[in-house]
């Protein structure tokens, strides 16, 4: 069901899909939007550091990252709408997933930046932040990890940040697991700028959940 409350979060999906969608037939548009370090140095084309979380590579790529954008995507925008008012409210999402789309290329920028052939494409970066911006704010709310295991959030903070670290030395795959770090670590930094209690108010509540 479409939730009609959470109108960002909606017209995201549906430009992702497109753009997505239509960049699987069309090469030239695909190319003209993934990220590519290297352009965006040399070519000073800077909008690629945003126009690549508009592309994937495929239908299983982008229909897993807007699937988990929709079930976190839509809490927080009410979220964020009722903690700071409509207008405030809805830049500041707008913000967590921009930006941390943009400091999810980071890693890459400065790896890459000399070499011509990397690129990169797909929105996780931006979707991690809003789920760890979720998973800070409400630390001991039930999550289904990998969609079946059920767990407090702030155990899925744990487990993500594991497991990408793991995927990320291990290598031997072309999912760019640092982006989906910086992007993680953009979410908790967003929500604790935004609230200066954020982090006592996280580890108050672990505690709690811990120790009773």
């Amino acid at each position: 069901m479409i939730d009609f409350e959470s109108p960002i979060t909606i017209v995201i999906i549906i430009a992702t899909l497109l753009i997505s969608w239509q960049a699987f037939n069309n090469s030239s548009l695909f190319e003209k939007f993934l990220f590519n370090p290297y352009a965006v140095k040399h070519r000073k084309e800077y909008y690629r550091l945003f126009s690549h979380m508009l592309v994937h590579t495929d239908w299983i790529h982008v229909g897993f990252n807007m699937y988990v954008f929709y079930s976190f995507g839509t809490f927080m925008e009410q979220v964020f709408k009722r903690k700071y008012g409509m207008q405030e409210g809805s830049l500041l999402f707008i913000a967590l997933y921009i930006l941390g789309g943009l400091v999810a290329t980071l890693p890459a920028m400065r790896k890459h930046v000399d070499n011509y052939g990397y690129n990169a494409v797909g929105a996780s970066g931006a979707v991690s932040a809003v789920i760890m911006a979720f998973m800070v704010m409400f630390p001991t709310m039930q999550i289904r990890m990998f969609f079946a295991i059920p767990m407090p959030a702030y155990v899925g903070v744990l487990i993500f940040f594991g497991l990408e670290h793991y995927l990320q030395r291990k290598g031997r795959t072309n999912i760019a697991h640092d982006a989906h770090i910086y992007g993680a670590l953009f979410g908790i930094l967003f929500i604790f700028i935004l609230d200066s209690h954020a982090l006592v108010n996280f580890v108050q509540s672990v505690r709690t959940s811990i120790f009773g």
